[in-house]
């Protein structure tokens, strides 16, 4: 069975590790420094308004974490959720988790207009898992302007 619970100060290391493996894997197409894990770590301590990350467990333990930003669309007519990253052990994936874990966002906001999120055209196998779970291609072109 698995369990989902909001992230935890004694979860950093754990979490840490799993975001490296995250960001070295199909999920992403570059590496994010360690430095921004500690920022999302202490904002989602300090406040849910905005972020959340979500530790994934079952019987054995944690076997991944969900990490999503909640804003306003006026697109969307209402609340948008961006599911950010979506993580499991390789030892835990292709037990029906990632099902789970959409089915417990949807519950967990009803409110919300919009649920949405990216995946690298690599990563054949989440694309699959978000096709069938209805989500569809967004057929905008994408930019970014990071700043230091």
């Amino acid at each position: 069975m698995l369990h989902i619970r909001d992230i935890r100060k004694e979860d950093r290391q754990e979490f840490f590790a799993m975001a490296k493996e995250f960001y070295g894997g199909p999920a992403c197409d570059h590496d994010v420094p360690e430095e921004h894990f500690e920022r999302t770590l202490q904002e989602c301590m300090r406040s849910r308004e905005y972020s959340r990350v979500l530790m994934l467990e079952d019987e054995t333990g944690v076997v991944g974490y969900f990490l999503i930003a909640i804003t306003w669309s006026n697109e969307a007519g209402g609340m948008a959720i961006w599911l950010e990253e979506l993580f499991f052990k390789s030892s835990c994936r292709g037990k029906g988790y990632g099902t789970k874990v959409f089915a417990w966002v949807e519950k967990e906001y009803p409110q919300a207009k919009r649920f949405r999120l990216e995946a690298t055209y690599t990563n054949k196998r989440a694309i699959a898992l978000y096709e069938r779970l209805g989500y569809e291609e967004l057929h905008y072109y994408q930019m970014i302007k990071d700043r230091p």
